[in-house]
């Protein structure tokens, strides 16, 4: 089924009880709140509809990304902010990993999200024999150096018979800058991490368990809030936000205003159920 192009969203704002925004590209840029899309949001919560920011950010805890939205000028409370690290305590109770020793390759505010998910933060770099990995951002850590510890101490963990669990909390590639740039994110350094250990270790090499979009964790924790799955998920990623919802029972909503090209003639996969080129108010 071809997708239905919309003019705003409001053509289809009565079929859905609940609205999934992204963060980046979809609310905000690189400059700050995308004005058109933080009215959309406004409105659409003055109309008593329910809304979730649904992002992969792991850098900040969700009460520093709340703060955050709020001082750029979003009306948004802490139970609307769905984030990937918030995730880490249900998944290190349900795999039994707290009180275990976590290498930690992200912001001082991953190290937080760790301590309050039972886990003890440790850096790459530091010489501890940790048994978790967890990738969450691309800065505050020296980049080739860490990969090159984790390689190493990942494939001689493997090698000497001990586990080694591996997680990814943001499995975006690229995100879009301010303006014309762009730049990589967490899921393309566990790519090339994965790479290595498959050279290494084949069929032994451990892979990450994701936890953000595009991997159901991040939209159950969703439909667990709204209590239900009549909602929309509204992004500017096919890999990420158009594809987990399609995978996890949703429909989306593709916007132009972030990395998706949105020219005419363009043919989508997956496709989203509905294209919107510009925010409208």
């Amino acid at each position: 089924m071809a997708s239905h192009e919309l003019s705003s969203l409001d053509e289809i704002e009565n079929s859905y009880e609940g609205f999934l925004f992204d963060a980046y590209g979809v609310l905000l840029d690189g400059s700050g709140l995308i004005p058109a899309a933080a009215q959309v949001w406004h409105d659409l919560r003055k109309r008593g509809k329910s809304c979730w920011i649904l992002t992969n950010g792991s850098s900040r805890t969700p009460e520093q990304a709340t703060e955050a939205y709020r001082a750029m000028g979003l009306d948004v409370t802490l139970d609307e902010v769905i984030t990937s690290g918030s995730l880490l305590p249900r998944y290190f109770e349900e795999q039994g990993l707290r009180g275990q020793l976590t290498c930690v390759l992200g912001t001082s505010a991953t190290h937080e999200l760790v301590r309050k998910a039972g886990g003890i933060p440790c850096g790459a770099l530091e010489h501890h024999d940790y048994a978790v990995v967890i990738i969450a951002n691309q800065t505050e850590y020296p980049l080739l150096e860490t990969l090159d510890a984790v390689l190493t101490h990942v494939c001689l963990r493997v090698e000497a018979g001990r586990p080694c669990y591996l997680i990814l909390t943001n499995p975006d590639l690229i995100y879009p800058k301010s303006g014309q740039s762009y730049g990589f994110t967490a899921g393309s350094l566990a790519l090339l991490l994965e790479a290595g250990l498959k050279l290494r270790l084949g069929q032994d090499a451990p892979i990450f368990a994701k936890l953000g979009k595009p991997f159901a964790p991040i939209f159950a924790e969703a439909e667990r809030r709204a209590g239900h799955k009549k909602l929309l998920m509204i992004g500017d990623q096919l890999e990420t936000d158009i594809l987990g919802a399609k995978n996890y029972g949703i429909d989306a909503l593709l916007v132009g205003t972030g990395l998706t090209r949105l020219g005419h003639g363009l043919e989508f996969n997956p496709e989203p159920r509905y294209i919107l080129r510009h925010w409208r108010v």
